[in-house]
């Protein structure tokens, strides 16, 4: 039950987290997708199963609150989590040098993916935004503090992860 609870906690705190920062700073040259570096830090320290529920979890539910293309999210946040959860016997997590260039490194990834199937399945032609450039940048810069902040809020539920 402990582990449910922190795993409903976690989702929630920071879905309202991203809603929250794309209603101040959405569009803006600072940016952030704390969901984005959040399933980074869980693939990267629990493993590819837990990044890819994680990534799933949080997909969904910004893709049912959002009006674009459905699963696009899910999706992209899903192969994020994989992709940290296979990358996480060659790096070393705790290490912020590491959670930076290699969030940064996801981000530009993603956007990338993000533009592509957006302009693939998308019915508007939507104008650039040139703010998401900066995007990779800030996350980059966050990237230890929320990794910092969810091992701490790991120890305080004392659900650190067990090696295998």
């Amino acid at each position: 039950m402990k582990k449910v609870l922190y795993f409903l906690f976690t989702i929630w705190i920071l879905l309202w987290a991203q809603v929250v920062s794309n209603h101040f700073l959405g569009g803006t040259l600072f940016a952030v997708q704390w969901i984005l570096i959040a399933v980074l830090h869980f693939g990267l320290r629990r493993g590819p199963w837990t990044g890819e529920w994680m990534g799933f979890s949080w997909g969904i539910l910004v893709d049912s609150s959002s009006l674009g293309l459905v699963g696009v999210h899910a999706i992209l946040y899903t192969l994020a989590g994989y992709s940290a959860g296979m990358f996480r016997r060659q790096l070393d997590a705790s290490k912020p040098w590491t959670q930076t260039i290699f969030t940064w490194m996801v981000t530009l990834v993603y956007f990338v993916l993000y533009l592509l199937v957006e302009r693939f399945f998308s019915i508007n032609e939507g104008t650039f935004q040139w703010a998401c450039l900066t995007v990779p940048i800030m996350n980059a810069i966050v990237a230890p503090l929320v990794f910092f902040a969810l091992d701490f809020w790991a120890d305080v539920w004392d659900m650190k992860p067990i090696e295998h």
